[in-house]
C-alpha cells in the first residue's frame, strides 16, 4: 500500500493482464500449471522445473489423475465441511478463469483483463490463487481415497491391511508425475553457483572507499542477471555495496524520469563511438564513476558487448581506473598469437571501473542551484543528453514543461527536444524495445503480438500527449499494417510508411509469430488517387532469414486482384483494380516460409503513381506562456544500435516545430561519417591510396542500411556484415601471399559468430574450425584471392513460443582480418590532420524547405574513427531566419557525412556567472537527512535521488516547496537569504514503523489466544456436535451457474444437466468427474508443446470442455443433507445400513471402539453417534 502511495506504480510495466491470464486454461488450473512463468521459454525453459510441469507428458498426466481423484472427492456427498470446500473452490474458479480469453473460455474475459491492467492490478498474477484449489483437491483426494480404502475393506480381507495399503498406491499412482521435476533434475535452476565471485565484493569495497558519496553507474543492463558464472537474477552489487550506485533495472523500481535518463544511457552506451556530453549528463545526475562488468554471458538474448561499451566510454573521455577479476577474453588466446589479434580481442578484468574526463567535479548527494539560471525543457530526461553536449544546461537546473518550477517567473532559457516521442515499449526487454514514433492518435498494429490494437505503453514522467513529440505522416492520410517487424523485439527500421516512401533502402516487414499468411499493409490517400491496372512491387528477399510473398492481393474499395510473386526481391509488376481510390492494402496470401518469427516477410516499394509517404516528427508545443531570455531546438536523429542489427531507426532527419518568436537563429549541426564510397574516397583524397583488400558477399541481410561487406575490412569493430541466405565472402587482393590464419571477429548482438570455415582458391582449399575469439588456422595458402563459406555457426538461437520453435540466428561479422595481409591493407592517415570541407560540400540541410549549404571540418580521425564532426552553414554566422510558424528542418543521407544532430538557437544561451550555495550534508543517509545550506539567491536544493512526495524538507522549522528537477531528481525552493540547516524527513517512514509495531501487537494477542483460550479435553467431552450443513442449492446449482456463465459461457448449460443428474442418480458424478478431468490430462498430454495461442493440447476446446464438466460435476449440488454430528459412533449403529437414494452417502466405516478422549467425525452423515464411551 505504501508502495503504490509514495512509491512508482511498477505495475503498467511489467506482465499484462493478457500474459498471466492466456495460460490460465481450466485444465492447467485445475492441475496446478497456470503460472504463465512456467512457459517462458528464450531457448530455454526460464524456470526448468516450470517448463517440465507445463510440457512434461508424464506431469500433465500425473498432475491431471492427481486433480481428477481430487474432484471425484469434491464431488462425494459425505466430505466433511463440503459447502466450504466448494465455496473455496466456486470462488477460485471465478477468479482464475474468468479472464481467460481462449478456446471456451471466459465469457468477459476482456473486461476482467481490463480490470486486472486498472483497479484490480494488484492481484493480477492470478494463478497465486491456485492454493485454495489445490487444498480442497488434496482434501477431496484425502477423502477419496479413505473412502475407497473402507470400500474395499468392506469386501474381505484384512481390513487394516487394506486401510494402510490404498494410500501407498494412490501415492504410486499420482507421485511419478508429480515429482518428475525432481527425479529429471530440472528442479535444479540452471546458473546455480556457491557464491558471488569475490572480485565482486573487491568492486563493493573499492567503491565505498573511493566514492562514498557519489553514486557509481553499473553497466551495460542486463533483464536477468545472467553471468557467466550463475544467473542471480538480482545483481551482485544488491548485495555486496555499501556505497551508493544506479543500474537500469528490468522492473522500473524507481520514477519514469529516472528509467528514461537510464535508458538513454543504455542507448548511448552501445554506439560505440564518441557520444558528446556523456560525462556532463552522468554528473548532472550524481553518476561519477561507471563499473563495466565484463562477466555477463554473451549468450543472451540482446547481449551488448562490454568492449563496444568501454569503446563508448574511452572516445567519450573517460579512462580506465581500475580491474578486478580474472582476464577474461571469451576463450584462450593461443601462445602464438600474433600482436595485432590480441588488438582485436584486448584481455579484460571482469569487472573495470572507468572515472570521467580529468578536471570532472564530484556530483556528491546534494547541490544549489540558482533560481534565475532555470532552463524550462520540452521533452524528457533524455532530452538534456543532446542539450548538455552543447553546454546549454551547464550549471543551470532544469524542469521538464509539464513540471512545476516554483519561484521561476520568465526562465532564462526555453528548450525543446525531440527525445519524449509517442511509442510504444516493451518492457520485458532491456534494448530493442522501442516502436517508431507513432502518430497524436495512432495505436498498436491490429494483429501485434503484444496489446494488439491498444494505446501505445509508455513510462512518461509527465501525464497528456501535448508534452510529447508526435509523427506527422506526410503524402498520405495515414498507412497501417498488421503487425511490423517481430513478435517479441521492436524494429523501427521496418515502419510502415517506408513501404510507400519510394526509398530501396527501406522497407516494411509484417511482425507475426508464425507464416505471414493474411499480413498486410494498408495506405490510406489524403485525396482520392488515381491507381493504375498494374503497380510496381518490391518484396524483400527472403534471404535465409524472413519469409517471402510467393502471391498478394492488391485491393483497393474498387476491387480487388490477385497476383504471383517471385522470392528474389526485385521489383514486379502485379495487377490492381484500375480506378480512384481511397485506400489501398497488400495482403500476403501464400509465402515461402524462412525463419518464422525471426524477421517477417515485406515489401521494399510499394510504387503507386504521385504517392510517397514519409513521417516527420513533430515537436511537443508546450512553451511557456511567459516566453524566454533565449530559446533553443534540439533535434536528434534516434538509432537503433541494437535489434537484429545495427541500423538507423529513422532515415534521415527529418521534424517540425513552431518557433515562439520569429527571428534569426544560430544554426549548428553534428554529423557522423557514413561507412561507402563515398566515405572511401574521401578518406583517398586524404591518403593518396585505397584499400587494397576488396570484399563482396553473396547475400547480405536485408535487416539495415548500413550493413556491408565492406565493413569487414575497415578496421572498425562497430559496423558489421550479417549474412543472407548464401554465407559466403569473396575477398582478393593485388599480390599473392600465404596465408594461414584469418580472424573472424564476431558481430555481436542477435547474431550468431562463425564456428567452421571452408576456404578455396585456385591455388588450394581447406575447411578449418573457428575458435571462441574469431581465430581459424590451417595449412598456408599461397594466393591472392579467396572464397570463405561459412559452413557451421555457432547454436545461438531464439525461442519463439507461440509458433514454438527455435530460430538460428544468421551469422554476423564485424572485421575478417588477415594477418599476412596487413600490407594490402589502407595505411591510416595521421590521426590528427586536420581537414575541411568547404561550402558546398559538407552534408545538405533543409530549413523551413529551403536547401542550405554547409561547410564540415574536423581532424581524419573523426573519419576513421566515426566520431561526430562540426558542421555549419555557410551564411554570416551560421544564421537563418525562422517565423512565428511551422518550420521544417531536414537532413539526408548521401554523401560521406549524414547529420545527426542539429540545433537552432537565439539569445544568449549559455547561464549568467553566478556564485552556487554551498552546501554541506551533514546526515545523506536513511528517513531523517541534515543538509547545511550557505547564504545566497533563491536557489533549488537538489538531492540525487528519485522524486517522492513522502518527503518533506523544512529550513529552520518553515516547510519548503519540492519540486521535480532534470524530470526525476528531487529538489526543495530554498528562498533568498542566510541559509541555515535544512532538515529532509520521509515521513511515510513512520506508518511503516507504527505498521511494524502494530503487526508485532497483534501477534502477541495471538499467541495469547492461542495459549490461554485453549481448552483442555478430557474423557467427559462425548456431546454431540452438530455437522456443518451441505453446500445446498444456491450455491451447488444456482451459484455455479452463474460462475460458470462468467468463466465458460454457454459450456454453463451442462450445470443445470449435471443438477438433474446429481437429483436422480448422485453416485455417477463421482465417475463423471474423475474421468472428464482425466479425459482433460491424456488430451493436454497428447497436445503437449502446443502453445497458449494455437488452441491445441491443454489450451484446445476439448481439453477446456472436459475440464470444465469434471469441475461442475465435482461442485453441482441440488440439496442440503446434514453430514452428521462430531462424535465417535460405536456397536450395533455403526453397522447400520444405508438407505439409498438422495445425496445420501452410500460407505459406512466398520464399528470400531472410541479412543478415550478427543473429536472424530462420523462416517455416515445420516446417524450421529450418540457419544457413548467404548
Amino acid at each position: 500500500l505504501l508502495l503504490g502511495t509514495f512509491g512508482e506504480n511498477f505495475m503498467p510495466y511489467v506482465e499484462s493482464s493478457y500474459t498471466t491470464t492466456t495460460t490460465m486454461s481450466a485444465t492447467e488450473v485445475l492441475r496446478g500449471a497456470g503460472n504463465w512463468v512456467g512457459y517462458l521459454n528464450f531457448g530455454e525453459a526460464w524456470l526448468p522445473a516450470g517448463g517440465t510441469v507445463a510440457t512434461a507428458t508424464v506431469t500433465i498426466l500425473g498432475s491431471a489423475l492427481a486433480a481428477a481423484l481430487g474432484l471425484a472427492g469434491l464431488a462425494r456427498r459425505d466430505l466433511p465441511e463440503r459447502r466450504w470446500l466448494v465455496l473455496t473452490v466456486l470462488s477460485v474458479a471465478l477468479v482464475t478463469l474468468a479472464g481467460y480469453g481462449g478456446a471456451l473460455g471466459g465469457l468477459f474475459h476482456g473486461t476482467v483483463q481490463d480490470w486486472l491492467d486498472t483497479w484490480l492490478v494488484p492481484f493480477r498474477n492470478i494463478y497465486k490463487f491456485q492454493t485454495g484449489l489445490a487444498l480442497a483437491l488434496a482434501l477431496g483426494l484425502a477423502h477419496v481415497t479413505g473412502v475407497a480404502a473402507v470400500a474395499a475393506s468392506r469386501r474381505g480381507g484384512n481390513p487394516a491391511r487394506i486401510r494402510r495399503l490404498a494410500p501407498v498406491v494412490a501415492a504410486a499412482v499420482v507421485l511419478p508425475g508429480l515429482a518428475w521435476p525432481y527425479l529429471n533434475g530440472s528442479i535444479l535452476q540452471t546458473g546455480s553457483f556457491q557464491k558471488v565471485p569475490d572480485y565482486w565484493e573487491s568492486t563493493g569495497s573499492w567503491l565505498k572507499n573511493n566514492s562514498p558519496d557519489d553514486r557509481a553507474l553499473v553497466v551495460p543492463a542486463t533483464a536477468h542477471g545472467i553471468y557467466t558464472w550463475g544467473s542471480p537474477i538480482d545483481q551482485p552489487l544488491d548485495v555486496l555495496a555499501e556505497s551508493p550506485y544506479a543500474q537500469r533495472d528490468y522492473v522500473p523500481f524507481g520514477t519514469p524520469g529516472n528509467r528514461r535518463a537510464m535508458d538513454a544511457v543504455e542507448q548511448a552506451l552501445t554506439s560505440g563511438g564518441e557520444v558528446p556530453g556523456l560525462s556532463e549528463y552522468l554528473n548532472r545526475a550524481g553518476l561519477h564513476y561507471v563499473v563495466v562488468r565484463n562477466d555477463l554471458d554473451p549468450d543472451q538474448l540482446g547481449y551488448v558487448p562490454s568492449t563496444t561499451v568501454k569503446r563508448t566510454l574511452e572516445a567519450s573521455g573517460y579512462s580506465r581506473v581500475k580491474g578486478y577479476g580474472p582476464v577474461m577474453t571469451a576463450g584462450r588466446i593461443a601462445a602464438d598469437t600474433p600482436v595485432q589479434v590480441e588488438g582485436l580481442y584486448p584481455r579484460q578484468r571482469a569487472v573495470e571501473i572507468y572515472e570521467p574526463p580529468k578536471g570532472t567535479e564530484r556530483p556528491g548527494r546534494a547541490e544549489a542551484t540558482p533560481v534565475a539560471s532555470t532552463a524550462v525543457v520540452s521533452g524528457g530526461p533524455e532530452s538534456l543528453l543532446p542539450l548538455s553536449a552543447n553546454g546549454a544546461i551547464a550549471g543551470r537546473p532544469t524542469v521538464l514543461a509539464g513540471d512545476a518550477h516554483p519561484g521561476l517567473g520568465r526562465p532564462s532559457l526555453y528548450a525543446a527536444g525531440d527525445g519524449l516521442r509517442r511509442a510504444d515499449t516493451r518492457f520485458g526487454l532491456v534494448n530493442s524495445n522501442t516502436s517508431y514514433t507513432y502518430t497524436a492518435d495512432e495505436r498498436n498494429a491490429e494483429e501485434s503480438a503484444q496489446d494488439p490494437g491498444r494505446e501505445p505503453r509508455q513510462i512518461l514522467p509527465t501525464s497528456g500527449s501535448k508534452h510529447q513529440t508526435t509523427a506527422v505522416i506526410r503524402g498520405a492520410k495515414s498507412v497501417s499494417a498488421s503487425s511490423v517487424g517481430n513478435w517479441l523485439f521492436h524494429l523501427p527500421q521496418y515502419d510502415p510508411v517506408n513501404a510507400f516512401d519510394g526509398n530501396p533502402a527501406t522497407g516494411w516487414a509484417e511482425g507475426s509469430p508464425g507464416a505471414p499468411k493474411d499480413e498486410w499493409v494498408r495506405v490510406d490517400f489524403s485525396t482520392p488517387t488515381d491507381v493504375p491496372g498494374s503497380i510496381q512491387v518490391t518484396p524483400l528477399p527472403s534471404g535465409n532469414v524472413r519469409a517471402a510473398p510467393t502471391v498478394i492481393r492488391v485491393e483497393t474499395d474498387k476491387g480487388s486482384k490477385d497476383s504471383p510473386l517471385r522470392t528474389d526481391g526485385s521489383a514486379q509488376q502485379v495487377a490492381a483494380p484500375a480506378g480512384q481510390a481511397a485506400w489501398l492494402k497488400v495482403t500476403i496470401l501464400e509465402s515461402q516460409q524462412g525463419r518464422p518469427g525471426l524477421t517477417g516477410a515485406g515489401f521494399t516499394d510499394i510504387a503507386i503513381p504521385g504517392v510517397q509517404v514519409t513521417r516527420m516528427l513533430e515537436l511537443p508545443n508546450d512553451a511557456p506562456r511567459e516566453g524566454a531570455d533565449a530559446t533553443m531546438f534540439s533535434l536528434k536523429r534516434g538509432s537503433d544500435p541494437g535489434g537484429l542489427s545495427s541500423v538507423a531507426a529513422e532515415v534521415g532527419l527529418g521534424r517540425q516545430f513552431t518557433a515562439p518568436e520569429a527571428g534569426d537563429y544560430t544554426v549548428s549541426a553534428t554529423a557522423l561519417p557514413v561507412p561507402g564510397e563515398a566515405l572511401d574516397k574521401l578518406l583517398f583524397e586524404l591518403t593518396g591510396e585505397r584499400d587494397k583488400i576488396e570484399v563482396t558477399a553473396d547475400s547480405t541481410a536485408r535487416l539495415g542500411t548500413n550493413l556491408s561487406p565492406r565493413n569487414l575490412t575497415d578496421g572498425d569493430l562497430t559496423t558489421a556484415w550479417i549474412a543472407g541466405e548464401r554465407p559466403v565472402l569473396r575477398l582478393n587482393w593485388p599480390e599473392k601471399r600465404p596465408v594461414g590464419e584469418i580472424v573472424f571477429a564476431a558481430a555481436g548482438g542477435l547474431s550468431a559468430r562463425a564456428e567452421q570455415v571452408q576456404i578455396s582458391s585456385p591455388d588450394g582449399t581447406a575447411v578449418a574450425s573457428v575458435d571462441e575469439n574469431g581465430m581459424a588456422r590451417f595449412s598456408p595458402i599461397n594466393t591472392d584471392r579467396m572464397d570463405i563459406t561459412i559452413s557451421r555457426t555457432a547454436p545461438l538461437t531464439v525461442h519463439n513460443p507461440v509458433a514454438d520453435g527455435q530460430l538460428q540466428l544468421p551469422v554476423g561479422l564485424s572485421e575478417v582480418y588477415i594477418p599476412a595481409l596487413e600490407e594490402f591493407r589502407s595505411p591510416q592517415p595521421k590521426p590528427d590532420q586536420k581537414f575541411s570541407l568547404p561550402c558546398g560540400k559538407g552534408p545538405v540541410l533543409s530549413v523551413g524547405g529551403t536547401y542550405l549549404e554547409t561547410k564540415a571540418e574536423g581532424r581524419v580521425r573523426d573519419l576513421t574513427q566515426r566520431r561526430p564532426i562540426e558542421v555549419s552553414l555557410c551564411t554570416d554566422d551560421s544564421k537563418v531566419e525562422l517565423a512565428a510558424s511551422s518550420t521544417t528542418v531536414q537532413a539526408g543521407d548521401e554523401g560521406p557525412l549524414a547529420i545527426t544532430d542539429v540545433s537552432l538557437s537565439n539569445g544568449t544561451t549559455e547561464a549568467a556567472a553566478a556564485t552556487p550555495r554551498s552546501v554541506d550534508v551533514k546526515q545523506g543517509e536513511g528517513d531523517r537527512r541534515t543538509v547545511e545550506v550557505g547564504a545566497g539567491e533563491a536557489s533549488y536544493l537538489q538531492i540525487h535521488e528519485n522524486h517522492n512526495k513522502g518527503w518533506k524538507a523544512t529550513l529552520d522549522g518553515k516547510e519548503l516547496t519540492p519540486l521535480r528537477i532534470d524530470g526525476w531528481q528531487q529538489a526543495w525552493l530554498v528562498p533568498e537569504g542566510e541559509g541555515g540547516t535544512v532538515t529532509l524527513e520521509y515521513e511515510p517512514a513512520k506508518i511503516y514503523q507504527w505498521g511494524l509495531i502494530g503487526a508485532g501487537v497483534l501477534f502477541l494477542a495471538l499467541v495469547v489466544l492461542a495459549l490461554v483460550g485453549r481448552k483442555k479435553s478430557g474423557p467427559e467431552e462425548t456431546e454431540e456436535l452438530p455437522a456443518p450443513p451441505g453446500p445446498g442449492l444456491i450455491l451447488g446449482t444456482v451459484a455455479l451457474t452463474l460462475v460458470g456463465v462468467v468463466i465458460a459461457g454457454p459450456v454453463a448449460v451442462a450445470v443445470p444437466l449435471l443438477a438433474v443428474l446429481a437429483h436422480f442418480r448422485p453416485r455417477l458424478l463421482v465417475p463423471v468427474a474423475f474421468a472428464s478431468m482425466a479425459a482433460a490430462g491424456v488430451v493436454a498430454a497428447v497436445g503437449t508443446g502446443e502453445s497458449t495461442t494455437t488452441g491445441e493440447g491443454a489450451f484446445g476446446a476439448t481439453a477446456q470442455l472436459l475440464a470444465l464438466i469434471g469441475l461442475f460435476a465435482a461442485l453441482v449440488t441440488v440439496g442440503r443433507e446434514p453430514l452428521g454430528r462430531r462424535a465417535v459412533r460405536t456397536g450395533q449403529d455403526a453397522a447400520e445400513p444405508a438407505p439409498a437414494g438422495g445425496d445420501r452417502p452410500t460407505v459406512q466405516l466398520p464399528a470400531q471402539p472410541a479412543p478415550p478422549s478427543g473429536r472424530t467425525l462420523s462416517a455416515d452423515g445420516r446417524h450421529p453417534a450418540k457419544g457413548e464411551d467404548a
